[in-house]
């Protein structure tokens, strides 16, 4: 456990760093409340898990259509610690259509004693490409997730990311996020999970901050994983 501890506080502070030296650097202070719901259908067949999810983002204090995606992520677990994870989303927007592929390299480690094995640490790589009508740009992340299995029913969870970008228009951090969750777990197959993050985004010197609850109703087919899968959530 002293591991985790160690490793997250780490992943913690790095993420709080950067969120109050952007606070000392910005030259436009806005603030918004978004909203992201989601619907996600998930199954494992031995080394395989795999989901497909429909969310909706609203925002400008949570009036206005910002986009909403289709999202399918096929993890292979490797190994006990590892997953493989490629992706897709398609990302309808109110002025155009975006494909995203993806690609994530995932650690995570789980702690406790035999049956007590109630805390897992997640640190996630991953590489995107944003691609729409004239543009292809790349993005890298990097995000931790700590999960605490309390029972049966409750899972709280805190998590913190931060997103690079290289593109023609911006290179640079473009966003970081950190925020505290709760999932419930209604029965075998279906879950709640609600969220709330803060964010601060730069995409050009026009800097801002976000509130975003996030509220995802988890649909479990079937938990049939050779190991057990990595819980976290993709910005």
């Amino acid at each position: 456990m002293k591991i985790s501890k160690i490793a997250f506080t780490l992943g913690w502070t790095l993420m709080s760093f950067f969120l109050l030296s952007g606070q000392n650097t910005v030259e436009t202070d806005t603030w918004d409340n978004e909203l992201y719901l989601g619907n996600k259908v998930s199954a494992g067949f031995g080394n395989w898990r795999t989901s497909g999810e429909l969310q909706v983002r609203l925002a400008d204090d949570m009036q206005a259509l910002d986009q909403w995606f289709i999202e399918f992520i096929a993890s292979y677990l490797q190994w006990k610690n590892w997953e493989l994870a490629p992706d897709y989303r398609l990302t309808i927007k109110p002025d155009q259509i975006e494909n995203r592929p993806g690609f994530s390299v995932i650690r995570k480690d789980i702690f406790g004693k035999e049956e007590g094995k109630k805390h897992q640490l997640v640190n996630q790589v991953k590489w995107q490409a944003d691609i729409g009508s004239g543009f292809f740009n790349n993005g890298l992340r990097y995000a931790v997730f700590y999960n605490l299995v309390l029972n049966d029913k409750f899972v709280p969870n805190l998590g913190a990311g931060v997103f690079y970008r290289w593109s023609d228009n911006f290179t640079g951090v473009q966003f970081i996020r950190a925020g505290v969750g709760l999932s419930y777990f209604i029965d075998v197959k279906h879950s709640v999970g609600v969220s709330y993050y803060l964010g601060i985004s730069d995409p050009g010197g026009n800097t801002s901050y976000q509130g975003i609850p996030v509220i995802q109703l988890i649909i479990n087919i079937n938990k049939n994983f050779k190991y057990v899968p990595a819980k976290y959530i993709e910005f």
